[in-house]
């Protein structure tokens, strides 16, 4: 008699638990977009699926969506333009530390990075400025083989941050690239 009442109370805890594990919502993600000016396109094909953006001891993450299909985990951080903070004027600091902090410390990997052609800034995804860096993530991170980072930022509207983990490159992670946009008008128009 006793289980049939523990039973379920521990499930709603747990329920409870895990609930409050995220540490981002679609609607807190949608406000992060409409502070930074940012339009984001949601892959509609290749089944994916959103993920619960746990909180991660190495680093958090506001949205996260996942293929199976593709063999690929797409994760989103958002960093609004603030007046005054040191990160917001250096993307390049910022995105170099985060690459460098995600990827292992194994001395048999390295981290590979490339600045993004100025023609695909402007046209692709409306950016003043963007990076791509290639590495092996942290176990603790992701537990797949490669992490794409890409680094977009906009001046006075805030950096963008698509992670992009695979076990085995795809071609279909190509199609996965444009799906964050700086809006052309800039801030002030939230949808």
């Amino acid at each position: 008699m006793a289980y049939r009442t523990i039973l379920p109370l521990a499930f709603f805890f747990l329920a409870s638990a895990l609930s409050h594990a995220q540490i981002r919502t679609g609607d807190e993600f949608a406000r992060l977009l409409g502070q930074a000016g940012i339009e984001f396109i949601e892959p509609v094909e290749a089944n994916y699926k959103r993920v619960p953006a746990w909180k991660n001891p190495i680093q958090s993450y506001d949205y996260a969506i996942r293929s199976r299909k593709e063999g690929i985990e797409i994760r989103y951080l958002i960093r609004p333009y603030e007046l005054g903070a040191p990160a917001s004027g250096a993307p390049h600091v910022e995105a170099s530390r985060l690459a460098m902090h995600l990827a292992t410390n194994d001395p048999d990997y390295r981290i590979a990075a490339r600045e993004i052609d100025p023609e695909i800034l402007s046209d692709g995804f409306h950016a003043d400025w963007g990076m791509q860096f290639f590495f092996r993530p942290k176990t603790g991170f992701a537990r797949r083989n490669h992490c794409e980072l890409l680094a977009l930022h906009k001046d006075g509207q805030g950096t963008a941050f698509v992670l992009f983990l695979f076990d085995e490159p795809s071609r279909e992670l190509g199609h996965r690239f444009y799906a964050l946009q700086f809006r052309e008008e800039g801030l002030g128009k939230v949808d």
